[in-house]
């Protein structure tokens, strides 16, 4: 089920994540700082598959649309800026959400309009962007998210956060 939807964040970042599949952190556990701060902390998890995310390069309202398939190649084409992320689904969904609502876990008090459902598995995503007609990252900024299921979690190379921004003018 495609779906589209506005989420506003002061963070610099998004994760997506499975709340089954993270089911072992505790209420308010602030997994920012612990476990999601450090690059190599940030990099070993996306490659793991258990949280992912993306560094937007600031804060702002962003225009999330979901799709339930991998990207055409003219898709691909329209953005100049794309990552490739894994994911493992438990519990038929996942919730998305601003990168600093991991600094006091609450599993219990999630927002409703941000939890997608989708089928258990392994998934590849794509997530692709531009830059806003304004010039500015974060303002009003289109993010399509590709859901491609596949058989096993995706082999990613991440030594560090993923940009999904860049400084080019």
């Amino acid at each position: 089920m495609d779906r589209e939807m506005r989420l506003q964040i002061d963070g610099m970042g998004i994760v997506l994540y499975s709340a089954k599949t993270m089911d072992y952190v505790e209420q308010g556990y602030n997994f920012l700082k612990r476990e999601f701060t450090d690059p190599r902390q940030v990099a070993e998890h996306i490659m793991k598959g258990d949280i992912t995310g993306f560094c937007t390069g600031t804060g702002g309202d962003f225009d999330l649309q979901f799709i339930m398939r991998g990207p055409t190649a003219e898709e691909e084409n329209r953005f100049p800026v794309a990552i490739r992320l894994g994911l493992e689904v438990r519990g038929a969904s996942i919730q998305f959400c601003d990168l600093f609502w991991l600094s006091s876990w609450d599993s219990s008090n999630f927002p409703k309009e941000q939890v997608l459902p989708i089928e258990d598995g392994f998934y590849e995503l794509t997530v692709c962007t531009r830059r806003p007609d304004s010039g500015y990252w974060g303002d009003e900024q289109t993010i399509c998210i590709y859901f491609r299921k596949t058989e096993s979690m995706p082999k990613l190379k991440w030594a560090g956060v993923p940009m999904l921004f860049t400084d080019d003018e």
